[in-house]
């Protein structure tokens, strides 16, 4: 299996090496006030979020207008803070760390609007942690568009064949994989050890 000869792994981000913070309910919750639903607002907070994964679209334009029909207790920058609150799997992330000590390239592969890709990239250090990042806002494509991963893999060294793209997200994997790279499913509540046993099967 080793000679698969995998010389880089494709991490997305949220769902594989990255959870919303436990906090963050209740931060939406302080936002809307007692009475609304937060599953309900944050439903609306993804739909107004998915035009801008290309990043062609304001975010912060649509969300502001949210906070406004939703008649919002909270500022914008209340609502930006809770939208970023994101907690990094450690654990994961020491694997990332480990395969990249023993020469395989990491990446970053993920749908994101510039905001939350900005402050993933910066304020959560991802951009020492992987070789590149590859947010959806900044390739002007997203998953599972077939364009994303040939974008990707544009300025990607080593060929699809010798890539791995793991995804939480069973319609990403299957376009990856259609573009030639090798891609598994996983989530992150498999944990560490899953992730490992997914890595040995190619060889990692």
């Amino acid at each position: 299996e080793a000679s698969l000869g995998i010389q880089a792994v494709l991490f997305d981000a949220d769902g594989v090496i990255q959870r919303p913070s436990a906090q963050r309910r209740e931060a939406w919750q302080a936002l809307l006030g007692p009475e609304r639903s937060v599953d309900e607002f944050f439903g609306a907070v993804l739909r107004a979020e998915r035009p801008a994964w290309l990043g062609r679209f304001d975010f912060v334009t649509s969300f502001s207008q949210l906070l406004l029909d939703w008649r919002c207790v909270g500022t914008l920058d209340d609502a930006l803070a809770a939208w970023t609150m994101i907690e990094p799997d450690l654990d994961m992330l020491h694997v990332v760390a480990d395969l990249r000590r023993c020469g395989v390239s990491c990446h970053l592969a993920t749908n994101q609007e510039p905001i939350r890709a900005a402050y993933m990239s910066e304020q959560l250090g991802y951009r020492h942690m992987f070789d590149q990042e590859f947010y959806s806002c900044r390739l002007g494509a997203a998953k599972p568009d077939e364009a994303y991963f040939r974008s990707l893999l544009a300025s990607l060294e080593p060929p699809p064949e010798a890539a791995l793209f793991l995804d939480d997200n069973e319609a990403n994997v299957v376009s990856a994989r259609a573009v030639g790279l090798h891609a598994e499913h996983f989530l992150i509540a498999a944990g560490p050890s899953q992730l490992k046993r997914t890595l040995a099967a190619y060889g990692l």
